[in-house]
Parts: C-alpha cells; structure tokens; sequence
C-alpha cells in the first residue's frame, strides 16, 4: 500500500507548481512539462518521466512557497528589473548575510542593487553558497563596500573551505584473524 497521494501538474512559465495550495520551484527546463508529485507526509517529490527531480520538505497550510533561487536566477539575470517585484522575493535570501548585502547595495548603489545582488546570488548558485556567504560575512564586518565585482575578486582569490586529503588504507594480513577461530575452537 502506497503510503503518498500522487498527483498531476503541469510546471508554469515561472518554474513553479501548484501542489495543494502551495508553491514549490522547479528546474526551468521543466517550464511547460507535466511533471509527478508524490506527496508523503513530511515531504513531497517531483518526478518527471521515470527520474526523481526534486524532493522538498511539504508545507503545512496554504498560500506558502518554497523557491529555491538556484531555479530562478537564470531567468532573473536576463531581466533584473523583475527582482524588485518577483512575488517571492523573500525566498531568494538563503541566508541573513545575503539579505544584508541586498539592503547595502540598495542604500550605496540604488541604480544597481538588483544586477549586483542577482548576480552574486549567481556566484553563490554557480560556485558555492558557503563561499560566498562566508565572504559576504567578511566584508559586512570589515565595513568594506559590497559589490558584486569585490564578491567575486575575493571569491576567485580564496582557497576552498575545506581540502580533500587522500587517506593511505593499509593491506589487512588475514592470517592475524585466524588465532582467533583456533580460540573459539
């Protein structure tokens, strides 16, 4: 017995899908597709054809969104004028630092606040949100000027948050396990 409802939607030219009230994005190259939504009761997932495409936590109520920003920037860069009155603006803050730098760039560069800011959500999109969180972090304490440009400078010249090191594994002599069946004997 199944234990999920499964519906039927069509993906909107904005990415997103109606499931019971609420909003959900999905990738752009589904725009116009009809997609599989497994409703479970603590998520939901997004099939299209055969493959998994998305999974989110479910929302409880009505009239809510979960947009994920890594959805939507590409359509957004084109037309960044559309940032100021996307419906669900709120989603495309991931973290507290990205929202500081929005209203800094809004209060020091006003003509290009939006291109700045979409485009160092796209950095975060592309690179790593980690990252440039972490150097939005720095900037906001150093008091230095936040730009897109000075994002992605410090980006391209920081080392990676964490380095991979290759673990030596050690051949196990077999034999030393075999004292230990002649004890069980």
């Amino acid at each position: 017995m199944e234990d999920y409802t499964r519906i039927s939607v069509k993906v909107s030219r904005d990415c997103v899908i109606s499931v019971r009230r609420n909003v959900y994005s999905v990738n752009s190259q589904l725009i116009g597709e009809r997609v599989t939504v497994k409703i479970y009761a603590e998520f939901i997932e997004v099939w299209y054809a055969t493959a998994l495409v998305d999974q989110f936590p479910r929302l409880r109520g009505e009239g809510k969104a979960a947009i994920n920003y890594r959805h939507v920037i590409h359509s957004l860069i084109k037309k960044p004028g559309a940032f100021r009155n996307y419906r669900y603006q709120p989603c495309l803050f991931p973290r507290l630092s990205f929202r500081i730098a929005y209203d800094y760039l809004e209060q020091h560069y006003p003509a290009t606040a939006e291109k700045q800011y979409l485009n160092i959500l796209q950095l975060a999109a592309q690179v790593s949100e980690e990252r440039v969180e972490e150097i939005l972090r720095q900037l906001i304490a150093s008091g230095e000027a936040i730009t897109a440009q000075r994002v992605k400078e410090l980006l391209i010249n920081s080392e990676p948050l964490a380095t991979v090191r290759l673990l030596e594994v050690y051949q196990v002599e077999l034999s030393a396990y075999d004292c230990l069946l002649e004890e069980v004997r």
